[in-house]
C-alpha cells in the first residue's frame, strides 16, 4: 500500500477521535482551559511511550503498521497545533495564569506520560 495512503487514513483516524474525545470533554468540563485538547495529548503522549517501547523492543511489525500508528494515527491524535492555538486565545484574552497552567500540564504532563507508558509497557511485557 502508498505509504502516504497509510499515513492519511491513520491521521484521518486519529484526527477523528481527537476532535470526538475533545468535544466530550469541552462539554463535560466547561471553562476557558481546553482540557479536551490536554486530554488527548496526554493520551497520545502515553500511548506513543507504549508503541515506542513494542516498536523498539518486543513487537516485530510491519513498517506499514508502524508508520500508521506513529505518525498516522498518533500524528492526527495528538494536538499540539490546537495546542499553539488554544494557548494563543488564553493569552489574547488576557488569561495569563490559565495560558500558564494550560501550558505546564500539556508538556510537563506529556513528557511525564510518555514515560509512564514507556515504562509500564516494559515492565508488564
Amino acid at each position: 500500500m502508498n505509504i502516504l495512503l497509510i499515513i492519511f487514513l491513520g491521521g484521518g483516524t486519529g484526527a477523528t477521535l481527537r476532535y470526538l474525545i475533545s468535544e466530550l470533554v469541552n462539554k463535560l468540563i466547561p471553562t476557558s482551559i481546553g482540557y479536551g485538547t490536554i486530554g488527548v495529548n496526554l493520551i497520545g503522549a502515553f500511548l506513543m511511550g507504549a508503541l515506542f517501547y513494542f516498536i523498539s523492543s518486543k513487537l516485530l511489525i510491519n513498517e506499514q503498521v508502524k508508520i500508521f500508528l506513529t505518525i498516522g494515527f498518533l500524528g492526527g491524535f495528538t494536538t499540539f497545533s490546537s495546542f499553539n492555538l488554544d494557548f494563543y486565545n488564553l493569552i489574547e484574552a488576557s488569561n495569563y495564569l490559565q495560558a500558564i497552567i494550560y501550558l505546564s500540564i500539556s508538556v510537563i504532563g506529556s513528557i511525564i506520560l510518555f514515560f509512564v507508558g514507556l515504562n509500564l509497557v516494559k515492565f508488564l511485557f
